[in-house]
């Protein structure tokens, strides 16, 4: 269609609509038969879900979170197996030997007071100064240990390890 056609189609639209005594404008609010048509099988749906999901609530009860699930005590399994403990302890059964962290004396520094004393140790390969009383935090595998200086002598230094709490003298 060419423009002046077009600008002819237009005025004339606008024309006829001026003309008419009366403009009849359609409620926007009023509900005809193909929207109610539509609605119903809209609402169809969402009630069918609604059952659905009523159905399902009612025929499984809420677990109890802080119960283990198989799968838990699967891994659980594997996980204690693999650190060598066993579930019974039975005649054949080897004790558990505790997981110490490599540890060696590297020096000491005795002074005139026995609460000044400091030594450096090296633990897993890492070195540290401490003192009496002082505790190191190391991760050794998968186990995280804790060690504490309990005393500090010129020929020696006492440590404890926790959780084996085991103690250890370094020379």
């Amino acid at each position: 269609m060419k423009l002046p056609y077009f600008k002819v189609a237009v005025l004339l639209l606008c024309c006829q609509s001026l003309s008419a005594e009366t403009p009849v404008l359609n409620d926007p609010t009023r509900m005809t038969p193909t929207l109610e048509q539509g609605l119903a099988g809209v609402l169809r749906q969402v009630d069918k879900k609604q059952t659905a999901l009523a159905d399902s609530a009612r025929s499984s009860e809420i677990e109890d979170p802080t119960r283990m699930n198989q799968n838990f005590r699967e891994a659980l399994k594997r996980v204690s197996s693999a650190n060598g403990a066993t579930g019974t302890a039975g005649a054949g059964a080897v004790a558990a030997v505790p997981v110490l962290p490599d540890m060696k004396l590297v020096a000491s520094v005795c002074g005139m007071h026995k609460e000044k004393n400091h030594v450096m140790l090296q633990i897993n390969g890492r070195t540290e100064m401490v003192g009496i009383g002082d505790k190191i935090t190391t991760i050794k595998g998968t186990q995280l240990m804790e060690i504490q200086v309990l005393e500090i002598e010129g020929t020696h230094v006492k440590v404890v390890v926790q959780p084996a709490n085991e103690t250890v003298i370094l020379r």
